[in-house]
């Protein structure tokens, strides 16, 4: 009977600290998830519900905004983005740089070369369209520059 006492006392003393070592970790446990259930009366169910409805709510935004970026994206491709200009002086008996050629591009190097010619007594302006590079219309040299430095 001895051995089955000492056996016993045994158990009881391995159970105690056992007990004592799982409460020990249960109130370390509390005392981290204090800090996170403190600032609600929820439980963790609700609280689990409003981060869902939340996620929800940021994914639909962020859907908006990347449509919103594809949209610009879009709108940006057709833009006007490279700019190239040439300054010259057409007749010799004229002084001063007067007369220009401005090409307007877009990423795909289409868009539009402007040229104004200064004289004594008129200006005249012309406009071409320019596709991929090129033009249906004759180019002059400072339009043929003037797009060059655009797409460069």
């Amino acid at each position: 009977m001895d051995n089955s006492i000492i056996l016993l006392l045994s158990f009881g003393l391995f159970f105690l600290a056992w007990n004592i070592a799982l409460t020990i970790l249960i109130l370390k446990i509390r005392k981290k998830n204090k800090l996170f259930f403190e600032s609600s009366d929820e439980n963790v169910y609700e609280l689990l519900q409003h981060m869902v409805a939340d996620n929800k709510k940021i994914n639909k935004r962020s859907e908006k905004v990347e449509q919103g970026l594809d949209e610009i994206a879009r709108i940006m491709k057709l833009s006007f983005q490279k700019i190239g200009v040439v300054r010259y002086n057409p007749f010799k008996d004229t002084g001063g740089d007067m007369s220009f050629s401005l090409a307007l591009l877009n990423l795909e190097n289409s868009g539009i070369v402007i040229t104004s010619i200064h004289g004594r007594g008129a200006d005249r302006v012309y406009a071409k369209p320019i596709e991929k590079g090129k033009s249906q219309h004759n180019l002059s040299a400072e339009e043929i520059e003037a797009i060059n430095k655009a797409i460069e």
